[in-house]
């Protein structure tokens, strides 16, 4: 609410900008990384949009560590296959209902601190994937990158390394950026090709936003805040890629990635968006993309509700707002659509124990009719609700019961949407609220008493699904209530 008169200034450049409608890939995601110097707490955030499909319902997952993993990790969506973990480490994901639990993992933190969100779809340049093309069937994709690596990994940067040598060795099934963090800092990895790849560690003070495009540009060797493929330059070069320039560094993008007349309303709007809304002042055009930063410090430290705040974006206030206007085909595509099947920010502070120091707040559904719940790193216990579901609508699982109020709300936009919102955004304060609460008991009694702290946090987390699942009951009901008096009225057929 707080940075509405942001948006609003925001509508008259977004309408202006109008451009060519163009074909729209099937899925999508929104990437929004945060230093730690650029927020209001000293935390490191990462947060994505996950977007695919409404009815695919997504378990939240609790793995427990293993001395040894019972089977090597065979691929959900193709052949990759590599083998059984030894002492793999305590990790959650939101993994999809028919993966058994055993990949698709997308979001979560390990018991060594390290937090990881994977994939943004991205797309690489079409000369680059001529040179080196995807490794489809048995190269690493998206199904499998969290499950096979956060069990592993004990920093984040060990992260960028044991997914670049696996890019390296067995190949990349399709083009993706991947986020990690601890309480070092925030790596993000983007595939070059099939067997190429970059990543860059984000500057403390600055923000990164990524939409399906691949975003890193400076590449800098024997730098310490850069990792890439042995090859990167040289593969390059051999390949006419790239030419080198007396004086210029290495151009990651202009080598590997693509900019098309696609990514001119599918992807520029959504970084653009989130560029003008957390920094003032930019002077960049929302149709050339090629000159956005790719980091920026934003004109105010960022808080984890200014991040949930972009992940719900959809150009509210605009002529752009396909949910305001009724306009399923609208050519700019928004950030929050309803097809996401969940919406998570990590946070990470290094000041605190990271049993309540690290946090995913995870919102099922579409975000901009979603509420974001907290789960600390230090839960063992995950409610049921949110364990079930499929792609069926059913009446237990939490999937399903976020899912059913946002398409009641869909049917009438402009009355049902601030309902749900206003109800959301009430319940988020207050559980922030309890947070502080919980965090302060926390910290007076987990050294002389660990068991009686965990058991804290799981009440907590138990306690808070409750509340929320009741609540988007209560919102179901009233949502209904009103649409049955609607239709009532409508075919009333009331006698003299």
């Amino acid at each position: 609410m707080k940075n509405m008169k942001k948006i609003t200034f925001l509508a008259s450049a977004i309408t202006a900008a109008f451009t060519a409608v163009v074909a729209l890939p099937a899925s999508a995601c929104t990437t929004i990384l945060v230093g730690n110097q650029a927020t209001t707490d000293g935390s490191y955030i990462i947060a994505r949009n996950e977007d695919y499909q409404a009815t695919n319902a997504k378990h939240f997952v609790f793995h427990p560590a293993e001395k040894m993993q019972k089977s090597d990790f065979h691929g959900n969506a193709n052949n990759f296959t590599y083998p059984a973990a030894k002492d793999a480490l305590q990790y959650t994901s939101m993994s999809d209902f028919d993966t058994h639990n055993k990949s698709m993992g997308e979001v979560g933190f390990n018991s060594a601190g390290v937090g990881m969100s994977a994939t943004e779809t991205i797309y690489n340049g079409a000369k680059a994937l001529k040179a080196d093309p995807y490794v489809t069937k048995t190269g690493i994709g998206e199904d499998a990158i969290e499950n096979v690596i956060l069990p592993r990994i004990h920093s984040a940067k060990e992260g960028v390394e044991l997914l670049g040598k696996i890019i390296e060795t067995q190949g990349a099934a399709e083009g993706f950026g991947v986020a990690f963090v601890d309480n070092t800092g925030i790596w993000y990895l983007e595939s070059g090709s099939g067997h190429q790849w970059m990543a860059e560690k984000i500057p403390a003070d600055k923000y990164f936003v990524s939409a399906n495009q691949g975003r890193l540009s400076t590449y800098l060797p024997n730098n310490p805040n850069y990792m890439a493929s042995p090859t990167l330059v040289s593969f390059a070069e051999q390949h006419g890629l790239y030419k080198a320039e007396a004086g210029k560094p290495f151009n990651f993008h202009a080598a590997y990635s693509q900019d098309t007349p696609n990514d001119v309303t599918y992807n520029y709007p959504r970084v653009w968006t989130l560029q003008h809304m957390y920094t003032q002042g930019l002077t960049t055009k929302i149709d050339q993309g090629t000159t956005f930063p790719v980091f920026l410090k934003p004109t105010r430290k960022l808080s984890v509700a200014d991040v949930e705040q972009g992940l719900r974006n959809h150009y509210q206030g605009t002529s752009h707002d396909p949910y305001a206007t009724q306009n399923p085909k609208e050519t700019y595509r928004p950030i929050s659509v309803f097809r996401t099947q969940e919406s998570h920010v990590l946070q990470v502070r290094p000041n605190l124990p990271t049993a309540i120091g690290d946090v995913a707040y995870i919102s099922y559904g579409m975000s901009a009719l979603g509420v974001y719940i907290p789960y600390y790193q230090g839960m063992t216990e995950v409610p049921h609700a949110l364990t079930i579901g499929t792609d069926k609508a059913d009446s237990a699982s939490a999937n399903w019961a976020f899912r059913k109020l946002q398409t009641l709300a869909m049917t009438n936009w402009k009355v049902f949407s601030p309902i749900v919102q206003t109800a959301y955004h009430k319940f988020e304060v207050q559980t922030a609220s309890k947070q502080r609460e919980l965090e302060k008991h926390y910290l007076k009694i987990y050294k002389r008493q660990p068991k009686k702290a965990q058991a804290l946090i799981n009440e907590f987390e138990k306690t808070t699904v409750a509340d929320a699942l009741a609540l988007t009951d209560q919102l179901t009901n009233t949502l209904f209530t009103k649409m049955t008096y609607t239709t009532d009225m409508t075919y009333h057929f009331e006698g003299a």
